[in-house]
C-alpha cells in the first residue's frame, strides 16, 4: 500500500546506488527465505494428515498468501529502484497494474486471513464444547474459497478501466489507482481490519489467561486436546505480535503521509522519508517470512511434520 499523493509533494530524492542495492539485497535474502519456509508449510501440510485441521486450513491460506508477498514484494521492489524496471512498468500498462493488484491482494489476504484466524481462536477459546460442530473442515473450506473469489473481484476493477496510468509516470498505487477507491476503500477497510484483529486478540488473551488459572476438567483425552488447542492460541497470538511489530512501522509512515503531511513534513515529503518508507517495506516481506518457523517453533505437529518433510528425524523433537 503506498500513500496516496503526488510526484509534487515528494522532495527529489538524492540517487543512492548503496541504498537501492542494499534494500534490493536484504529484501531478496528474505524474499527467498520466505518462499522456501512457505513452501515448505505447503507441502508438509499435503504430505501429512495430522496437521490437516480447520485452523490448518487457515493457516494455509495465509501461507500462500506469505508466499505472494515474498515474491512479489522483492519483484516490486526490483521494478521501483532499478533503471529497467521503471522504464518496463511505465510502457507497459499492465505490466505495473497487475504487479500493483496483486501486492494488494497479498495484503488484503494475510489481513483477512489473520482475522478469520482470529475469529477461530475466539470460538474455540469461548466455546470449546461447540467448537468442533461449529468449525468444520467443509466449513472453511468454503470460506477460504468464497473469500479469495471476493478479494480477486473486488482487486480487478483497476484491470477493467479503474485506473490512472499514464506512460512514463511511476508505478505506485498513489499514482495508478483513484483516491477513492484506493483510500476510501482498499485503504479504510484495511485499517478496520488491522484494529479489529488487535481488539480480538487482546479479548482472547485476557480469556486464555482466566481460563488457565482454572483446572481443566474432562478426561485425558478432552485435556490433551485443550491443551494442543491452547497451544495454537498461544501461537496466534505471537504470529499477532510480529505482525504488529513488522506492519506497525509501514501503517504508522503511510498515516503520517496521508494526515499529516501539512504539520510534521511541512507539505512536502523529504528524501530521507521516502528511503525511510521504502525500507519498511523490507519488514512486511520479513512477517511473511518468518511466519512458518513461528508454527514450528510453537506446535510441535508443525515442528516435527517440517523435519519429516526435509528428511530430518523427528524422535528427539520435544514440545
Amino acid at each position: 500500500m503506498e500513500p496516496t499523493t503526488t510526484a509534487a509533494d515528494i522532495a527529489p530524492v538524492e540517487e543512492s546506488i548503496v541504498f537501492d542495492i542494499v534494500l534490493l539485497t536484504v529484501s531478496c535474502i528474505f524474499g527467498v527465505l520466505g518462499v522456501v519456509t512457505n513452501l515448505l508449510l505447503l507441502l508438509s501440510y499435503y504430505k501429512h494428515p495430522e496437521l490437516q485441521s480447520p485452523t490448518s486450513l487457515l493457516l494455509v491460506s495465509q501461507s500462500i498468501a506469505d508466499f505472494m508477498t515474498c515474491g512479489l514484494a522483492t519483484f516490486y521492489l526490483f521494478l521501483s529502484h532499478v533503471e529497467v524496471g521503471r522504464q518496463l512498468t511505465s510502457d507497459y500498462k499492465y505490466l505495473c497494474i497487475i504487479t500493483l493488484c496483486l501486492i494488494i491482494l497479498t495484503v488484503w489476504a494475510s489481513l483477512f486471513t489473520l482475522l478469520s484466524l482470529s475469529l477461530d481462536r475466539m470460538v474455540n477459546i469461548r466455546f470449546p464444547f461447540y467448537y468442533t460442530r461449529l468449525v468444520t473442515e467443509p466449513l472453511v473450506k468454503r470460506f477460504i474459497v468464497a473469500l479469495w473469489v471476493v478479494m480477486v473481484s473486488t482487486l480487478s476493477f483497476p484491470l477493467f478501466g479503474l485506473n490512472n496510468w499514464k506512460p512514463d509516470q511511476v508505478c505506485s498505487t498513489f499514482t495508478v489507482l483513484p483516491k477513492a477507491y484506493f483510500v476510501n476503500f482498499l485503504l479504510l477497510s484495511s485499517l478496520i481490519v488491522i484494529i479489529l484483529v488487535g481488539v480480538l486478540n487482546l479479548v482472547i488473551c485476557a480469556v486464555a489467561i482466566s481460563k488457565r488459572k482454572v483446572h481443566p476438567s474432562g478426561n485425558e483425552v478432552q485435556q490433551s486436546q485443550s491443551k494442543s488447542q491452547y497451544k495454537l492460541t498461544k501461537m496466534l497470538l505471537v504470529v499477532v505480535g510480529v505482525f504488529y511489530a513488522c506492519w506497525m512501522p509501514y501503517t504508522i509512515l503511510n498515516m503520517i503521509v496521508l494526515l499529516g503531511r501539512n504539520t510534521l513534513l511541512g507539505g512536502i515529503i523529504p528524501g530521507w522519508f521516502v528511503k525511510l518508507l521504502e525500507a519498511s517495506k523490507v519488514l512486511l516481506i520479513t512477517n511473511g517470512a518468518v511466519n512458518p518457523l513461528i508454527y514450528a517453533w510453537k506446535v510441535r505437529e508443525f515442528r516435527r511434520a517440517f523435519r519429516k518433510t526435509v528428511g530430518l528425524p523427528t524422535q528427539s523433537t520435544q514440545d
